[in-house]
């Protein structure tokens, strides 16, 4: 049974994994898109979220099902994952914006 659980995790966490790389991997995208079209930084956010629209909503209800699964109740694992979600775009836009002021 100990085996069983542990191995039910894992396929979860893996679950979780693919969806974050596959997020990570938009957003990596994104960088280069709006670094290609010389996007002002002001616009970089918004385009991310444009962007990146149906891959952020697969891992953050990704995240959501694994908080639930492991008894977080549901309004406390949308928030978690919403707060996941915001920090990986907000470092996006950090590092676009650095990448992007005049030195």
């Amino acid at each position: 049974m100990i085996t069983a659980a542990i191995i039910a995790a894992l396929v979860q966490s893996a679950a979780i994994n693919s969806q974050r790389d596959e997020y990570l991997a938009c957003l990596k995208s994104g960088l280069e898109s709006a670094k290609t079209q010389k996007m002002p930084a002001d616009a970089y956010e918004a385009y991310l979220r444009q962007n990146c629209a149906s891959v952020e909503a697969s891992f953050e209800a990704s995240l959501i099902a694994f908080d639930v699964k492991n008894k977080v109740p549901r309004k406390q694992a949308a928030t978690d994952a919403q707060l996941q979600v915001d920090d990986f775009v907000t470092s996006s836009v950090e590092r676009y914006k650095l990448m992007t002021t005049p030195k």
